[in-house]
């Protein structure tokens, strides 16, 4: 399971920067407003915090201080979905981080 909690963390930086490519990158801009960059940095932040917590187990301060942000990610995520009624596709990168941060929530809660 150590490996899969790696895997997710990663994904999440992944994805962080491809949030921030999207808004920077002219081509790419597709995202707008001043939120967009802050939140690809928290997006990113949050990965490389899971990613530090699934090398240190014994760590119980940054165990928990990363669920709670995790879990605030994800039920922001979550509301942006609910926000936006109709086809969830159009919102691909709330579903996809949702459903990592949900599944990183259950890592950092389980220890």
């Amino acid at each position: 399971m150590k490996w899969m909690d790696t895997v997710f963390a990663w994904a999440l930086v992944l994805l962080g920067s491809a949030h921030y490519l999207a808004v920077y990158v002219p081509k790419l801009g597709v995202l707008r407003g001043p939120w967009a960059g802050g939140a690809a940095v928290a997006i990113v932040t949050m990965g490389l915090m899971n990613a530090v917590r699934a090398q240190r187990r014994n760590d119980r301060f940054l165990r928990w201080s990363t669920a709670a942000a995790t879990a605030l990610t994800a039920a922001m995520c979550l509301r942006m979905l609910y926000q936006f009624p109709g086809n969830v596709l159009h919102q691909p990168a709330a579903l996809a981080v949702g459903a990592l941060a949900v599944v990183e929530t259950f890592f950092a809660v389980a220890g």
